[in-house]
């Protein structure tokens, strides 16, 4: 593969609570599109604006669903039908894929069973339109991927879950299907002035994890263009999956240029341990600015390393440019040492 490493652009849309991430790359002279995850319902026509006006392009090269909430999966319904775009390739994770004998025979057959599990990929809005079932209908490309995957062309590869940790956690996400994800409700708006102490802001960090299986069950993707900058895209992924992730993949994570923290900068999806070990260099946070989303001691621990940046302060994010060049203001900036 012959990548052009100072020709790549990566795109963090503002969708305020949601995800929506398009990154151009070229394989020589050949361009290739990929849209990580297409935020809430009503998102699809932001993306497909972003294509039209910077990519002059209505072509996916390689769509992502990173885990089936309805603030990831949500625009990818509308793009799948919409005739102008044109999507080749599609990964998820098939939750069909890690049935057992028991489960096939709680649901009588396979096809029964498929059905059941695969209603987590259900639009969110009517129950009666399944996304995989719409990739088959079009004749999507689709693969059901996990840590280890990698694209032939473009230079994205997948560190999370595992086959063995998402065939547990895929049990209890069937089995909450129609639960309400996790979410923190919180209406209180972002103080950029809060500044809790550090045994504070770590106490705060590390007293939980996210129990969602859903967020559990997000891919975890590492774009490394050949100029030497790791990009690492997180979903909502939980702080266990990140930590297994590490612990299998700890060289290659060392010093990540970009982290896309994970839930919009909730305290429930990453530990100090997890930032002390990606060190990343800047951080970007898609999130509508409330004290949840971000909260305040994700940012000021993230922010020992880099610059933290988040879409409600300054709206859409692209890179690699200048901070002159993007206009972007960091939500907080570096620490001095």
């Amino acid at each position: 593969m012959s990548f052009s490493t100072d020709n790549y652009q990566i795109d963090f849309l503002d969708v305020k609570d949601a995800d929506a991430i398009l990154i151009r790359c070229y394989n020589g002279y050949i361009p290739y599109v990929i849209l990580i995850d297409a935020g809430n319902l009503n998102d699809s026509e932001i993306i497909k604006t972003k294509l039209k006006n910077s990519y002059k392009s209505t072509t996916i090269d390689l769509a992502i669903c990173t885990h089936p909430d309805k603030d990831h999966i949500g625009g990818f319904f509308d793009l799948v039908e919409d005739e102008e775009i044109i999507i080749k390739e599609f990964w998820l994770i098939d939750p069909a894929k890690y049935l057992n004998e028991d489960q096939i025979k709680r649901y009588r057959n396979r096809d029964s069973a498929i059905d059941a599990v695969r209603q987590v990929f259900n639009k969110p809005n009517d129950p009666s339109v399944n996304l995989i079932d719409k990739l088959i209908e079009k004749q999507i490309k689709t693969f059901s991927v996990k840590a280890g995957a990698s694209h032939e062309n473009i230079p994205i590869n997948v560190l999370a879950p595992t086959s063995d940790y998402y065939g547990e956690i895929v049990k209890a996400m069937v089995q909450d299907y129609g639960v309400q994800t996790y979410e923190e409700v919180d209406t209180e708006l972002y103080d950029e002035y809060a500044i809790p102490e550090e045994s504070d802001a770590k106490s705060v960090i590390d007293e939980d994890d996210d129990p969602s299986p859903f967020n559990a069950s997000s891919l975890v993707l590492l774009f490394e263009p050949g100029d030497g900058k790791k990009y690492l895209f997180t979903g909502d992924a939980n702080c266990a999956s990140l930590s297994n992730m590490i612990q299998n993949y700890r060289q290659k994570l060392q010093n990540i240029t970009i982290l896309k923290v994970p839930h919009h900068g909730s305290k429930h999806n990453l530990t100090t341990q997890i930032i002390d070990s990606l060190r990343p260099t800047l951080s970007i946070i898609s999130a509508k600015g409330t004290k949840k989303h971000p909260h305040s001691s994700i940012v000021n621990w993230l922010s020992k390393y880099g610059n933290v940046y988040s879409t409600h302060k300054s709206g859409s994010l692209y890179y690699p440019k200048s901070q002159n060049e993007s206009g972007a203001v960091p939500l907080k900036k570096k620490q001095s040492s």
